[in-house]
């Protein structure tokens, strides 16, 4: 690598050859591809690199390749201690410069190494490298975990050094870059003050030895343009162009096709359009077809009801309520006793108020729907008036749509003659293209084929091994079975009357200590029996309470319930509608009377017209309808038949080349 950094004098642009490398191993994958078949895709693309360039691509992508395994070691255990808050999609760049320091940082040089850092990000490559030379991690687990892929003489011969060896200059690299990102300025550096030298006019000057001739290069051929593999330009924008007329003609028959349709159809006002949307929103929601439908209750069950049990906290809040209820008439009859007044005026007057407002809102209720249909009658007669313009507007775009259709017809049968013509004369010029192509592909059939070869017998090999290993493994697992196997003897023999003697006061024997405990047992459901007693006579004296309560909640309830049955009856007079007369909405109602005459009258006079119509001119509409359609179909029947016969011949002349 470092030959041919000196060869090209480092002219080459860094940050490029990097993005180069990058975008090789991103689009490689080892079980699909063969890694010569994308190094030879890769220089194709990049074909303006030269012979350096293109010896550094190719070292670095087999290099990333042959050692993904270690690198990729390394490139996790970075992620997980040192870049937590790194991207992810920038692995394939830690691994290209992992590759660069740790197996060829004394190919490359110092110099240019830097120059590859220098051009990256700064905050990435310093923390990248403060975590891969970082001394004390080096020798401990990076280390072992290099040493579990490949031998440990292969790891201190091949990969330590070049990390050891230019440990200092990669630690000033990191100070710089860390200057960089606290935005520090470096110091400027003194200026050395030049010593004069005498001249050394005895000294003889060496004879120059001649250059040697360059060695001369072999011209590498041009690679064949893209363009040949292309369908020609004209033969794209012909085809763009018919397409383009073809819609636009077919826009232009369904816009005729609409009118003559729908010339009667006219646009409803929004209001129209928001009364008929409430009267299908009020429809379906009655029509409730997907809910669940319960069943009626049984009379028999509504008649002979039994009454609800109550739990004891229902009974106490009700009998509460109704006691502070009775705490309320009482202090109202104190009042009335001792001269306050009452709220009967006060009501007599609030029924009269909401008799007066109903009356009101009956009579503007009745003189909005007359508003109503006045509008509807006058919206009608205006959608009458303007069916008549539609018609003639109706008749005036036939004339202009058939014009256009004849005009259209003729452009059409010059284009294609002109593209059949045109089409003839490139798809000779086709026939060489395909035949280098064929030959390509069978030179890279053979490679992969040899790639294939080469990793099988890879594959056998890693298999043996990998049975060798299995072996030993399965023999270790049965010697540590036949171990565990043993019998191990585990029985001890209790005695229950003997104590532990350990020698203290309260030291008992587990005989002992049962009897104790059985004592306990008998003391404790003793107490439990005392305990039963006390509460069933608590439960009778409640129930006593309770039923007491429940005798003055009935009798409550009976009151309430024939207080509620007169005010339902005082609803059921306020719910019929009152009668409503007024001279304004008798008025209404004859102006709306002469508007329906009027719109009717003019219905009657549209129909007879319409049924005076002569029958000849419905009968040259249809054949004229008729002609259009025959047309239209021959048309579609020719453009297909041609598209048939240019896949054809395709499909022959693909065959005549395979064979």
């Amino acid at each position: 690598l470092r030959h041919y950094f000196i060869q090209s004098n480092l002219r080459m642009d860094f940050s490029a050859l990097v993005e180069i490398c990058k975008k090789a191993l991103k689009g490689f994958d080892a079980e699909t591809q063969a890694a010569d078949i994308r190094l030879h895709e890769i220089l194709e693309e990049n074909s303006h690199l030269d012979d350096a360039e293109e010896t550094f691509v190719v070292e670095v992508f087999s290099g990333c390749v042959r050692y993904q395994s270690l690198l990729v070691i390394t490139v996790e255990n970075f992620y997980l201690d040192e870049g937590k808050k790194m991207l992810r999609k920038d692995s394939v760049l830690y691994q290209i410069f992992a590759y660069l320091a740790m197996l060829r940082l004394d190919d490359l040089g110092f110099e240019n190494f830097k120059s590859f850092i220098m051009k990256q990000d700064n905050l990435k490559m310093y923390t990248f490298l403060k975590y891969l030379f970082d001394l004390p991690k080096l020798q401990s687990w990076l280390k072992k975990k290099w040493c579990n892929i490949y031998d440990q003489k292969f790891v201190e011969e091949n990969i330590l050094p070049n990390l050891l060896n230019n440990m200092d200059l990669v630690l000033d690299l990191i100070a710089q870059l860390n200057d960089k990102l606290q935005n520090k300025t470096t110091p400027k550096r003194e200026s050395t003050i030049t010593q004069p030298e005498p001249f050394n006019l005895t000294r003889v000057k060496p004879r120059a030895v001649p250059l040697p001739e360059p060695i001369p290069k072999v011209k590498t051929t041009n690679p064949i343009p893209a363009s040949t593999y292309k369908s020609p330009r004209e033969e794209i924008e012909i085809m763009k162009k018919k397409e383009e007329q073809r819609k636009r003609a077919e826009q232009m028959l369904e816009s005729v096709r609409s009118l003559n349709a729908n010339h009667t159809k006219t646009a409803k006002s929004m209001k129209t359009q928001d009364r008929l949307n409430t009267i299908v929103k009020e429809s379906e929601a009655q029509l409730k077809f997907d809910c669940h439908k319960a069943r009626t209750v049984p009379k028999k069950i509504i008649e002979n009801t039994a009454p609800i049990k109550l739990n004891a906290a229902a009974i106490l809040r009700e009998d509460a309520l109704y006691a502070k209820k009775e705490e309320e008439e009482l202090k109202k009859i104190v009042g009335v006793l001792s001269g306050e007044g009452t709220d009967d005026d006060f009501q007599a007057w609030k029924r009269q108020r909401d008799e007066e407002q109903r009356h009101a809102e009956a009579e503007e209720r009745a003189r909005k729907k007359m508003i109503g249909l006045l509008s509807y009658e006058e919206a009608m007669l205006a959608k009458q008036k303007l069916t008549e313009n539609n018609k003639v507007k109706v008749q005036r775009m036939k004339a202009e749509a058939d014009k256009m259709l004849k005009e259209y017809l003729i452009t059409q049968l010059q284009e294609e003659e002109e593209t059949r013509e045109k089409v003839l004369s490139i798809q000779d010029g086709h026939q060489q293209a395909k035949e280098a192509q064929l030959k390509l592909q069978e030179i890279k059939r053979k490679m992969v084929q040899d790639v294939h070869a080469e990793s099988k017998a890879l594959m056998q090999i890693a298999v043996e091994e990998a049975q060798r290993d299995m072996e030993r493994k399965m023999k270790m697992i049965q010697e540590i079975r036949a171990f565990d196997r043993t019998p191990i003897s585990t029985v001890k023999f209790v005695d229950l009357t003997a104590t532990a003697g350990f020698g203290f006061l309260c030291e008992m024997s587990i005989a002992e200590l049962r009897e104790r405990i059985a004592l306990l047992n008998e003391e404790k459901a003793r107490e439990l029996e005392e305990k039963r007693g006390d509460i069933l006579a608590d439960k009778v004296s409640y129930k006593k309470m309770i039923e007491e309560k429940l005798e003055a909640i009935s009798h409550n309830r009976g009151l309430i319930s024939q207080q509620t049955a007169k005010v339902m009856k005082e609803k059921e007079k306020l719910k019929s509608p009152p009668q409503v007369k007024s001279t304004q909405i008798d008025a209404m109602q004859k102006k709306l009377e002469e508007k329906r005459a009027e719109r009717m009258r003019m219905k009657t006079a549209h129909q007879m017209t319409m049924n005076s119509l002569p029958v000849k001119r419905t009968v040259n509409l249809e054949a004229e309808k008729r002609a259009m359609e025959e047309r239209r179909w021959k048309e579609l029947e020719q453009t297909r038949e041609r598209v048939a016969q240019m896949s054809t011949k395709s499909v022959g002349y693909r065959d005549t080349l395979l064979t």
